[in-house]
Order: C-alpha cells, then structure tokens, then sequence
C-alpha cells in the first residue's frame, strides 16, 4: 500500500500534465479502438460464412440492369443447386424519406430456404410461414426493424417507392429473428406485388441468389452459368455473395489501408507523446532518485517503482479509451446500423480491447523504461549535487 500511494503521489506532483497525457492517451485508444472494429465488421461483411455455399447472378453491365425470370429455370436445373431466389432492390422508404432500410421484392416461395441462417428458420414455425405466403400484400420484417417503428404482426406498412412508381401497402405476417442484428434491419414483400404495380418489370428481376449443396461446387458452377449466357441479349456476371458484398465495400475506397494508415499515425503519435513526458517527468526527478539511491534503495527497485508510475498512467488511459468506445459503438449500431446494415453488428470485440490495451501497456513500458533505465545508472553524487 505504502508503494501504490508513493506512486499516486508522484503521479499527481503535476496534476495537469498528468491530465493530459491520460487525457490525450484515451482519445487515441479510443481511435485506434472504433477504427480497428470498423475493420472487423467490413471484414465479417466479406467474410460470411452463412455466405459460403450461395453466389448472385446478376447481369454483367450492372446492379441497374435486368435480369429475365426465366433464367431462374436453367438455375434450377443445375445438380449443384438447391434453391433459386429472385430478388429486386425496392428501396421504398417508410413515413420519412430518411427512415431509410433495406427492402425488397423476393420470390416467396424459396425465401426461407435460400436464406434459412439469416431468418433463424428454426424458430419460424410452419403456420407462419403458410399465414404470409397465403397474404399477396403480406411482408415479413426483422425483430430490430420492428422494435424500431414499432410495428407487430397485423400492423399496415404502407412504403413509399423511390426507384419504382408504386407505394404497397403492406401487412406485417412475420416478424422474425436473426442470430446477427444487421439481418433483422430488413423487409421483404411478395415479388408479384412489384410486377403487377410496375408492369415493364413483369418477368424481369434484378438477380437470382441460388444456394448450392455444397461450397466446393460453386467455382465451376460459376463458370458454367456465365459461359451459358454468353453472347446472349443479357450476358450474366455470377460471383459468390461474399464477393458482391465485398463489390460494396470497395465503393468506399481502400478503406482497409486507409484505417491501418490513421492507426499507424496515431501510435507513433502516442509512442511520441507518452516518451517525451516521462522522459520529462523523470529528468525533472533526477535529484529524487538520487535521495532514493543513497538511502538504500537498489537501482532495480527504483526503476520498478518508475515503471509502475509509467504503466499506471497509461494503462488508466487505455482503460477509458476502450470504456468510452464502448460507449461509442452503442451510439453508431443506433445512428447507422437502419441506413447501412452491417453497422448494426458493429462492436468492440474482445481481441480488440485485449490488442489497445496490450499495446498500450507495452507503449507505457517502452516509453518509461528508456529514460528510467539512464536515470537509475546515473551516478548518486550527480543527483545530489543539486540538493540544497
């Protein structure tokens, strides 16, 4: 106890440099902290293994062109595959052109099926699912996006549509439960709501999620399904849904060398920083130590005792840079998890924290180890040649 409060004291002889550099400390883990989390949830959205076995056919020139139905029974035909979906973007919005979400038109019948994992179809039950494919205007909602509007089973949705010239109203048959958040921030609607509302979209769709029996068959399947729509009036690009979610991601730039380049600039900044106040702190000290040194205490107790202050002072700013992100992620999964979905998975990760405060801590040594290492080897009559 007696070495904790010499510690605390020494810490608080300046009271505003200590404050500051705690200070300056949090706010850089809290940045490399949100950063490296942002990294790792853009990583999960490319690196879904829900994903592995299910590819998107979609039409080679672009997200904006159509596909024809028909197609969909070449894709069935394939021995690889299991289930076909057609899905098309609506991109409706709800009340408020800002409360934006995920919906679209899909193919009913195979829904539940191509994408059993993301519904948790294990606890939807068979009445359910026969209560909206018997409701033509019937639309199923996930359990965060209800939560949200404040919608249940039997309420009216009425979407206002943005790309298509049609506003459904829409009656919520299920509400369902996903074991990832950003899965539930969506609505789907029967797909004869959108061709009958939109006459030119008749047999026409914007692309097929086919699921395959197995992963290791989606690389010639692939190949097959391109070369077969070759040459025709719509050339097909298929690719595995990890890469059409990774499509998206790199519509933000080279996000993942960007965030590297700004953690990698912020700890040499913190490497910059904590070294020079307590090289400063303990130069100031010298006489100090030199007292410590001639009443008796070894070289090596004293340089324990300054490493202590050193990893205390950093380890505290760790500690609340990665509290306050933690606060942060709560903020951003309700800010931003509605208008881009993956944010709503969006967390400080248990390696992220043990990473900032394992780094943190080694910056603390590293910083206080090379000043207090010279000053202890310091010769005692240089430190008291001061005193007095």
């Amino acid at each position: 106890m007696r070495w904790l409060a010499l510690i605390w004291k020494s810490l608080m002889r300046s009271k505003r440099r200590t404050l500051l550099i705690v200070g300056s400390l949090v706010l850089s883990v809290f940045t490399v902290a949100v950063l490296q989390s942002l990294l790792t949830t853009l990583d999960a959205v490319t690196n879904n293994p829900n994903s592995s076995n299910r590819l998107v056919v979609r039409h080679k020139s672009g997200l904006t062109q159509m596909l024809p139905r028909s197609y969909e029974a070449y894709l069935r035909q394939q021995p690889e595959v299991e289930t076909v979906c057609a899905i098309q973007w609506f991109g409706g919005y709800y009340q408020d052109p800002r409360n934006f979400f995920a919906n679209f038109a899909s193919d009913e019948t195979t829904l539940f099926q191509t994408f059993r994992e993301e519904f948790g179809i294990s606890g939807i039950t068979e009445a359910q699912i026969k209560d909206y494919l018997r409701d033509g205007a019937g639309c199923i909602v996930g359990e965060s996006l209800a939560k949200k509007n404040g919608w249940k089973v039997g309420d009216v949705v009425p979407l206002t549509g943005t790309i298509f010239p049609i506003s459904p109203r829409l009656t919520i048959r299920l509400i369902f439960r996903s074991p990832k958040p950003s899965d539930e921030n969506v609505l789907h609607f029967h797909y004869k709501v959108l061709e009958e509302g939109v006459p030119r979209m008749k047999g026409l769709v914007g692309s097929f999620w086919a699921r395959t029996r197995r992963s290791e068959d989606i690389p010639r399947l692939i190949e097959r399904v391109d070369r077969h729509f070759a040459n025709s009036a719509y050339e097909t690009l298929t690719e595995t849904e990890n890469a059409f979610n990774l499509s998206f991601v790199r519509m933000l730039g080279n996000i993942g060398a960007i965030i590297q380049g700004i953690t990698a600039a912020v700890v040499v900044a913190i490497v910059i920083v904590t070294g020079n106040t307590m090289a400063t702190a303990i130069r100031e000290r010298a006489t100090e130590i030199a007292v410590f040194r001639a009443m008796g205490f070894s070289a090596g107790r004293v340089l324990v005792l300054l490493l202590s202050e050193g990893v205390l002072l950093v380890g505290a700013g760790g500690l609340f840079g990665v509290m306050l992100a933690h606060l942060a992620a709560g903020g951003i999964r309700g800010s931003l998890g509605a208008a881009m979905p993956f944010f709503a998975d969006f967390a400080i990760l248990p390696h992220t924290v043990f990473a900032c405060l394992a780094g943190a801590l080694a910056i603390g040594m590293l910083a206080t180890f090379i000043p207090a290492y010279a000053a202890t080897r310091r010769p005692i009559t240089d430190g008291l040649k001061a005193v007095g």
